[in-house]
């Protein structure tokens, strides 16, 4: 399963969809994010309104976070399929304020890769063909 960012996020800050991704996460057998997602989670979670830290701070603490979860953190095998993939989705859904975001677009390209759902209760995303979770 490909762990969106908003997922990190979500559970760090114990927000009231954390139990689902948790959930999700347990019976995941093998759960990953990409360098992209755990970017996106670092520069939401160095926030003043979240952990009020450096990037650097914000870093360690991601890493971490994966690292206890056994989330795995890897590349895609198929960059080229990773971009078509993610100009394809901004193309049918859209991209910007009421879009898809750019992240948005890579993790679903990259969960579409894997053949795995991507672990999002992000509303557009699951407004697309990729399969999601919880």
């Amino acid at each position: 399963m490909f762990v969106d960012a908003c997922a990190i996020v979500a559970i760090f800050a114990g927000e009231e969809t954390a139990a689902g991704y948790d959930a999700a996460l347990l019976a995941a057998a093998a759960p990953f994010t990409s360098p992209l997602a755990a970017w996106e989670a670092i520069i939401v979670l160095s926030r003043p309104d979240q952990l009020d830290c450096s990037f650097l701070d914000a870093h360690a603490v991601v890493i971490e976070w994966l690292d206890l979860r056994d989330i795995a953190l890897r590349e895609t095998t198929a960059p080229a399929e990773a971009l078509r993939l993610a100009v394809e989705v901004a193309q049918m859904h859209g991209i910007g304020r009421r879009a898809l975001s750019n992240f948005d677009c890579f993790h679903y390209a990259y969960a579409k890769i894997a053949g795995q759902p991507l672990l999002t209760l992000d509303r557009l995303l699951r407004q697309t063909d990729a399969e999601t979770r919880p």
